[in-house]
Parts: C-alpha cells; sequence; structure tokens
C-alpha cells in the first residue's frame, strides 16, 4: 500500500512538472508575441512616418488629404508644445545638432553653432488657430 502511495506521487510530481514546464513555456513564448506584435507595431509606423514626410506635398485621395492634414497638424501641436517646454526651462534647440542651449548662450557648446532665437511663442499660437478655421469653414459648408 506504502509503494503504491509512493508511486502516485511520483506520478502527480512528474504530471505537476511537466505542467509548469509546459505553462512556462507558454509564458514565454506569448512574452516574444506580444514583443514581437510591438516591434511590428513600430515598423508600422516608421513606415507611415516615412510616407507621410515623403508624400505630405503629393496630390492623394480625400482620406489620405484628410489624415495627413491631421499629421500635420498633431506635428505643429508638438511643435508648439515642445517650444513651450524650452521656454520654461530656459533653453533654445541648436538648429545644426538638436542641442538643448541655455537661452543666454549665443553658441551651441555642442557644436558651436550660432543660435537663432525662436519667435515669440503668441506669433505660434496666433497661426495655429487661423490654420484650424480656414480648413473647417469648407467641411461646415459642406454640410449644409
Amino acid at each position: 500500500m506504502f509503494e503504491r502511495f509512493i508511486e502516485t506521487l511520483e506520478s502527480t510530481g512528474k504530471t505537476v512538472s511537466e505542467k509548469t514546464k509546459s505553462g512556462t513555456e507558454v509564458v514565454k513564448l506569448s512574452y516574444k508575441v506580444s514583443s514581437s506584435q510591438r516591434d511590428l507595431a513600430e515598423i508600422y509606423a516608421q513606415i507611415g512616418k516615412l510616407c507621410y514626410e515623403e508624400y505630405k506635398d503629393a496630390e492623394k485621395s480625400d482620406a489620405m488629404a484628410d489624415l495627413f492634414a491631421q499629421a500635420s497638424l498633431k506635428n505643429a501641436e508638438i511643435d508648439e508644445l515642445k517650444a513651450k517646454i524650452r521656454e520654461l526651462k530656459g533653453v533654445n534647440l541648436c538648429t545644426e545638432c538638436g542641442a538643448e542651449v541655455p537661452a543666454d548662450n549665443d553658441f551651441c557648446g555642442k557644436c558651436g553653432a550660432r543660435i537663432v532665437k525662436p519667435a515669440a511663442p503668441a506669433e505660434v499660437s496666433e497661426e495655429a488657430p487661423a490654420e484650424e478655421t480656414a480648413e473647417e469653414a469648407p467641411t461646415e459648408d459642406t454640410a449644409e
């Protein structure tokens, strides 16, 4: 009877061990799938950005033109927000190497380029709504 109990324990132990190994392998493979999906999404994003940059001035379908316009507006918004962050941090962006340079410096400490001071933020803010209003007007006329 004791031998049978030992056999049952050994059998159960082997089954649990196999299931654990199988479960661990499933988790590892699932992680690899998720990782590959993230990599693929990044590749798609790079393809989309490259297509946008290459064809933003080319003739395109209405659907693509709308998406390109949305991307352009979003890029302008991001640029404006980054400019506000730089203003709050008291830095300018070097147009040659992209380094952040203290606002009171006239030359980049990294590459030595002369720093071009950005336009006042009020000018940037006033331009963006005018573009949006001009783009929204035709949409409202066609809807009526």
